[in-house]
């Protein structure tokens, strides 16, 4: 079984207490995000457990704690967010050098494959144009360089309750454009610029549920049963996640977090209800 920690909220920035509680007891209770009255019990012992997943900004409350979770047995990585955007797109997410400088203490103490960046989701507007992501994802990329060796990126889904929370940038006449609005040749001419850049910084680069191939990015898993196996010398079969997205590869995962917690309060983000 792998946990996943979490989709739904930042358990290491905010939650990282009660995770370790859990961990203590050997169990956590979620509840169905789907029916509140629903709760199940879900197993944290280190026979049950194949691999966590951290979801995160910014790690720093749970690095306390990491080599409890080592001597104990569990097995670990990081999908690690770093965006960089601004305060209206993300209006409490932490300052940048201070989550880059987080990413590389957590690298230091992982291994390089054990931290995969995010620069997800891909915001496009006036301001967030091409020149300002290459820049801005250059700027980065050659911070993180040699701190990880995978980038992951992906297209924000317009789901109904992201794009009614984005309205409120029309009032700072800020408006938010859709992947269709740009030539084929210019998203080419893009996409290859920041391949050319991951490339350079010693990254392989993937994206999430959007389909990039035409550009020449393969999609991936986020949750990569290869990886883990890979990483941790493990030769396990792991299904496809059948409740994610469509074109979503991640492997199977039980995740223990709950919607509408998380504090940073993206615009953009899903987990946000």
């Amino acid at each position: 079984m792998i946990i996943s920690a979490s989709r739904r909220t930042d358990i290491p920035a905010f939650y990282s207490q009660w995770f370790i509680d859990c961990i203590q007891k050997g169990h956590c209770s979620v509840t169905n995000p789907f029916n509140p009255n629903q709760r199940k019990e879900v197993s944290l012992l280190p026979t049950d457990v194949d691999a966590i997943v951290f979801w995160t900004r910014y790690p720093v409350p749970l690095l306390k704690h990491l080599s409890q979770l080592t001597d104990s047995g569990y097995r670990y990585i990081f999908l690690y967010t770093i965006t960089g955007y601004p305060t209206w797109l993300e209006p409490h997410s932490p300052e940048l050098q201070h989550t880059i400088q987080a990413f590389k203490d957590v690298s230091r103490i992982l291994g390089s494959q054990k931290v995969v960046w995010r620069y997800d989701p891909l915001v496009f507007s006036k301001e967030l144009d091409f020149d300002f992501h290459i820049k801005n994802f250059a700027a980065i990329a050659q911070q993180l360089q040699g701190y990880t060796q995978r980038v992951i990126i992906s297209i924000m889904e317009p789901y109904k309750k992201v794009t009614r929370r984005l309205k409120v940038l029309h009032e700072k006449e800020i408006v938010i454009y859709p992947m269709n609005v740009f030539g084929q040749n210019e998203l080419f001419k893009f996409f290859t610029c920041i391949t050319h850049i991951a490339f350079d910084c010693g990254m392989q680069i993937q994206s999430c549920c959007s389909n990039l191939t035409e550009f020449g990015i393969e999609n991936g898993a986020c949750i990569d049963g290869n990886l883990i196996n890979s990483m941790f010398g493990l030769d396990l079969h792991f299904k496809k996640d059948i409740y994610q997205r469509t074109n979503c590869l991640c492997a199977k995962s039980v995740d223990i977090g709950t919607y509408k917690t998380c504090k940073f309060g993206c615009l953009y983000c899903y987990a946000n209800m």
